[in-house]
């Protein structure tokens, strides 16, 4: 058995035999001095790693299914998969539901950030569906489709949200084989991740359009909600004749994007009354997605009437995920039980 440090990298965590099934699953498609980082780079207490990576290894030793591909033969969509985290035995969901739901519990879909690149799947997927997992919930992380390098001539949009679409899909077509219900899921996310989690809700790119049942919920950490907030921050790096890395905007609407033509993927221009209830957190001092992305969904939902929770704090930054010990700890929890909050209203009002 290794033991697993704050000083213990990346790449060592990723090789210790114990958690090969799902080592391939912890960073993807990370450069080689990601490798080479200590776990406390990021925050060994702050992303949760101990408790996330004991969930691992309760998991790995059932022996059961974990890595479920979301599309069958399909050579090209290969690497999506979706990851099932079954709840810890004996822990019921944080509040009681009414009596009529018996078929299952509700469960939890998890997109990790990365900027559309890569997913931080140990910090902003799997630890968050160890900390649902710990509060009673079934919770499945999903690889979506990414795009690495240049030259981004097509636009990767709408591919991560065909991927989410077919990972609901998978998970209602099996709901018996993993204990859920296909009503009152949540669907989470972390910087890009939440801006996929955010697409689910809307008018042109959201699940009415597939044919499917909406969430109870979104949960929502540090969402690059709209594009033209980025686009802003580029236009003024430029004229302080700073660099300015528009790779993630190519990556949602091609090398040749233009502010209007992202606009399709920035969702509060595509926001209506039907819009899932949200629970927000993020910082004012995170350095690569502008709390300006938040304080904007706040705004569309409040014009909407969309109820919403939102724990906004002055320090914190990027990539907190489950924010241990900084200003917005015990967000997961918040977030659950603004989600178990909305499964009772609506339940109540039949909807």
């Amino acid at each position: 058995m290794n033991q697993v440090t704050p000083e213990t990298t990346i790449g060592e965590l990723c090789g210790y035999e114990e958690f090969k099934p799902l080592s391939n699953y912890f960073f993807t498609n990370m450069t080689e001095d990601v490798w080479n980082r200590p776990l406390d780079y990021y925050g060994f207490k702050k992303c949760g790693f101990a408790e996330t990576l004991e969930r691992i290894k309760a998991l790995v030793l059932t022996g059961q299914p974990l890595i479920y591909p979301v599309y069958q033969g399909d050579a090209d969509k290969e690497s999506i998969k979706l990851i099932f985290m079954p709840p810890v035995p004996s822990v019921p969901p944080i509040s009681s539901m009414p009596p009529d739901h018996t078929s299952g519990k509700p469960y939890v879909l998890i997109c990790p950030g990365g900027a559309y690149a890569r997913q931080w799947g140990m910090i902003e997927g799997l630890a968050m569906g160890a900390r649902m997992n710990r509060l009673g919930y079934p919770a499945f992380v999903l690889y979506y489709r990414t795009a690495q390098k240049p030259p981004f001539d097509r636009p990767l949009m709408p591919e991560p949200i065909e991927d989410l679409a077919a990972a609901i899909r998978l998970i209602e077509d099996r709901a018996e084989v993993f204990g859920v219900r296909t009503e009152d899921y949540a669907v989470a996310g972390f910087s890009a991740g939440a801006h996929l989690a955010a697409e689910w809700g809307t008018v042109n790119h959201g699940f009415a359009g597939y044919g499917l049942k909406g969430p109870a919920a979104l949960l929502l950490g540090y969402p690059s909600i709209s594009t033209d907030l980025f686009l802003d921050m580029a236009e003024e790096a430029r004229r302080n004749k700073q660099e300015a890395d528009v790779s993630y905007l190519k990556r949602l609407g091609g090398r040749s994007f233009t502010r209007e033509s992202l606009r399709e993927y920035s969702i509060d221009y595509h926001m209506d009354r039907n819009y899932p209830p949200v629970y927000v957190t993020a910082c004012k001092d995170d350095p690569i997605v502008p709390v300006g992305c938040s304080y904007c969904l706040i705004e569309r939902l409040k014009e909407l009437g969309i109820p919403y929770a939102a724990n906004i704090a002055e320090h914190g930054g990027h990539s907190f995920g489950l924010g241990n010990g900084t200003e917005v700890d015990g967000w997961p929890e918040q977030a659950a039980g603004f989600w178990q909050q909305m499964m009772m209203e609506q339940a109540g009002t039949g909807k």
